[in-house]
């Protein structure tokens, strides 16, 4: 009788956005609850902390490379055709990554769950506009953003408890049942005639080349101190040093470039780019994308091997930070309506570079975990005022036929920010670690990196605002009338 009502919702918007949100859901949720676990997982499996970070990095990796191609794959075969096809890997990966019983297939299986994530994102957004009517498609899309909001909330507190009372596989074995539940929402509720645009081709030479160039870079940084910044291989008794390794991957990319400014249809139109503005918000998007990774991860470490902290504990800690980005999001949209983008933005992130610096400076041995909840509540607070203005900002001024293509860009470079963030995390947090165990105690050594590592972050952070006014400022004197010279006198006339 249950499906039967269900069967009888086929086609209802609300009943297909909410398979759909409950699908992003899910692999927000899992990339957040996994943070909070690294401890836990680095000790189960006897990882470095290297491999551990790569447990992290390889889900993002493969978002930040397919979720375009991904997307142009959707238009190919149908978003819930794909959306279908993700859920399912996204679940079997799942299930490998809780029987993993090294630290590489474990990062195996998180590679496969990057990919079945990377599938479903695009399709969520894309169903939903499908399904709904251009005046209702407003709260649609704000359901759909509180979505990832509420993930960030759920993910550290959920993650914590759960490791704390059934171990860190628990966070992957949860992934099971709620994935076998969407795909029998999806199959019953979200018809089969939903379709999106017409047919593109897919561009796999460009796919193949940003993902093995991202590749070669993040193995490269994750990997570097293990080989000793020295040779990683020898082909034909020619050694392959991480530098080269590196190199390589920079060469890729800059093929990449090449690529698709010739392409026909490329997965990232250069042309995007010539667009200041749009120019200028990708990079600050990317700049806070990796602050955020950064500010989890280090605080996920910190809270629980120099503070000693449990798991639920850490993510009790850690849940101000994401419920003050939830909570600033309504709060932004007014101010963003009141005061302008340009403004709000400047000032989200020169707080947020002053709550990364303070949550930097109080990361030392003995800290009480509430003197770390206001900064980590402004944090998340700023974040919102950073995240919201970034994205209205960089679409702006893009012209309507590159509107899809400049979403995927943008999205794409966000995760590319978190990637990177992951991964010079691991070379700075390291270097600085291993140079500071050489003359004091571990807590010591660490929240000495943690300080460091979160300041340069603030640093960065500052580079944006810094980016954003001179930018509002370009655009106001651009605003400003030129005086009119005599036409009669001019050599034209």
């Amino acid at each position: 009788m249950g499906t039967r009502r269900l069967a009888a919702l086929r086609g209802n918007p609300w009943a297909v956005m909410t398979t759909t949100c409950l699908g992003y859901f899910i692999t927000i949720l899992n990339s957040t609850s996994v943070s909070i676990a690294v401890p836990e997982i680095q000790a189960g499996l006897g990882a470095s902390l290297s491999e551990v970070l790569w447990v992290v990095g390889g889900y993002v990796l493969a978002l930040a490379v397919l979720t375009v191609t991904a997307g142009r794959l959707g238009d190919v075969a149908g978003p819930r055709t794909v959306f279908l096809a993700g859920m399912a890997v996204f679940t079997v990966a799942s299930t490998l990554c809780g029987f993993a019983q090294t630290p590489w297939q474990l990062i195996g299986a998180r590679l496969l769950q990057g990919v079945g994530a990377a599938l479903i994102i695009p399709q969520t957004l894309t169903m939903m506009t499908l399904v709904f009517p251009p005046e209702r498609r407003g709260r649609a899309s704000a359901v759909w953003g509180v979505t990832a909001g509420l993930a960030g909330v759920a993910g550290p507190t959920l993650g914590g408890l759960l490791v704390s009372t059934a171990g860190w596989r628990s966070i992957f074995a949860m992934n099971l049942p709620v994935g076998v539940l969407i795909v029998v929402l999806t199959l019953l509720v979200v018809p089969p005639a939903v379709t999106g645009q017409a047919a593109r081709r897919l561009n796999a030479a460009g796919a193949a080349l940003a993902g093995v160039g991202l590749g070669a870079i993040t193995f490269g940084l994750l990997e570097g101190r293990h080989y000793g910044w020295g040779t990683v291989a020898s082909v034909a008794d020619v050694p392959v040093t991480v530098p080269m390794v590196i190199g390589l991957g920079l060469l890729l990319l800059a093929g990449f470039v090449v690529h698709q400014h010739r392409a026909r249809e490329p997965l990232v139109p250069t042309r995007l780019f010539a667009d200041r503005t749009f120019t200028l918000m990708t990079a600050s998007m990317a700049i806070v994308s990796m602050c955020v990774i950064t500010l989890s991860l280090t605080m996920t470490l910190f809270l629980q091997t120099v503070l000693g902290m449990p798991a639920a504990q850490a993510g009790l800690t850690l849940a101000p930070w994401a419920l003050g980005m939830t909570f600033g999001f309504p709060v932004t949209a007014r101010l963003t309506e009141r005061y302008g983008g340009e403004r709000v933005l400047l000032g989200g992130l020169l707080v947020y570079a002053a709550a990364l610096a303070a949550v930097g400076l109080l990361s030392r041995p003995g800290v009480a975990g509430y003197a770390l909840v206001a900064p980590l509540a402004i944090a998340g607070l700023s974040q919102s005022a950073a995240f919201g203005p970034i994205t209205s900002l960089a679409m702006r001024d893009v012209a309507s036929d590159l509107a899809g293509a400049a979403s995927g860009v943008f999205n794409t470079i966000r995760q590319t920010g978190t990637l990177f963030g992951i991964s010079v995390l691991g070379t700075v947090l390291q270097a600085r670690l291993d140079a500071g165990l050489a003359s004091t105690s571990y807590g010591t050594a660490f929240g000495a990196a943690v300080r460091f590592t979160l300041l340069v972050c603030a640093a960065s952070v500052l580079l944006a605002a810094l980016g954003s006014y001179l930018n509002a400022r370009s655009r106001r004197v651009s605003r400003e009338p030129a005086p009119r010279s005599d036409a009669s006198r001019s050599p034209s006339a």
